[in-house]
């Protein structure tokens, strides 16, 4: 079990969503040093509205033992357990309607409400730490709103990892007719949309990451890992100081794990064993229309991660949509 007193390791994984973070998140929470814990912002707001949000420990949060004592350790922390102020804080600092200026100007020169939530933040990665006893936490909630938040934080040693992926191929994850087959209620988002959401998401990314200490941030391409995840994991290895070389199966499939307790993301975190592979269909399936949209609006951006307008194998373009 971690000291109290000792700063919380944490890796950050921030980025657009859609872009494969979740089998990143529970690779590395497969590691026995390492707390896979996904979209860690989701939980409060959902014990707080009695909301059904399963753990992938077969639970729901609200019947998880693991969560229940984290909820108590982190009341005894904070010296209330009052719940819905902490998820009234996150959504003023990290919500959709929270203004990026109004977070930026809080975390340079910090108010007291912006304290608050400093305070009440780190004591619920402090509960997880001497609940769980591993030294390090994965979280995979993405937002570059929350990787400043934890930036700013002087207890957190942040590890941020900027994690991008070809836009044209998140366009096709936000249409994907497939998901309509497991999610009833999915909606196809416009690829207008999508693009003017990859390229905010991943300038404000940016944006934390030139904040950061060389050694404490990486940039990964999505495509890279589903390439050669065994490389990919070596060069995390070496940047934290862990040995994450026994993570995955010869065919790529993650090795069997103790109970976790992902509690946010997507259903793969639920899957008892993962298989990595690359999700590439937008090369074959995604409208010439929305790939030509994207490259005119994003473009430039997306260049500068080491994407081309036609990628090596690409197939041909269906028509417009």
């Amino acid at each position: 079990m971690t000291s109290g007193t000792e700063r919380l390791k944490i890796v950050y994984l921030m980025g657009a969503g859609h872009i494969g973070s979740t089998v990143i998140d529970v690779v590395l929470g497969s590691h026995p040093r390492l707390e896979s814990m996904g979209e860690l912002w989701k939980l409060a707001p959902a014990l707080l509205a009695g909301a059904e949000r399963s753990c992938a420990c077969g639970a729901s949060v609200h019947e998880c033992g693991f969560w229940r004592e984290v909820r108590r350790a982190w009341a005894e922390r904070v010296g209330d357990d009052d719940l819905a102020r902490y998820v009234e804080l996150v959504q003023r600092f990290e919500g959709s309607r929270a203004g990026w200026a109004h977070l930026v100007r809080n975390a340079a020169r910090p108010t007291p409400v912006f304290q608050e939530y400093l305070r009440r933040n780190t004591a619920l990665y402090r509960a997880i730490q001497q609940v769980g006893g591993k030294p390090w936490v994965v979280e995979s909630s993405l937002s570059p709103r929350r990787a400043l938040v934890l930036a700013r934080s002087p207890e957190i040693d942040l590890h941020a990892i900027h994690l991008v992926r070809d836009g044209r191929g998140v366009i096709w994850s936000h249409k994907n007719p497939a998901k309509r087959s497991v999610r009833q209620s999915f909606t196809p988002a416009p690829a207008w949309r999508t693009t003017q959401y990859w390229v905010t998401a991943n300038l404000q990314s940016a944006f934390v990451f030139s904040r950061l200490p060389p050694d404490r941030r990486m940039r990964l391409r999505y495509e890279d890992f589903v390439m050669d995840p065994r490389a990919v994991l070596a060069r995390i290895g070496a940047w934290l100081g862990e040995d994450l070389s026994g993570l995955l199966t010869a065919d790529g499939v993650t090795r069997a794990t103790p109970v976790r307790h992902t509690s946010g993301g997507n259903r793969v975190r639920l899957q008892k064993e993962i298989r990595v592979r690359g999700d590439l269909g937008w090369t074959e399936h995604l409208p010439r229309g929305d790939r030509a949209l994207f490259w005119l609006l994003a473009g430039w951006l997306a260049r500068g991660y080491g994407y081309r307008r036609t990628p090596a194998g690409a197939a041909t373009p269906p028509g417009p949509a």
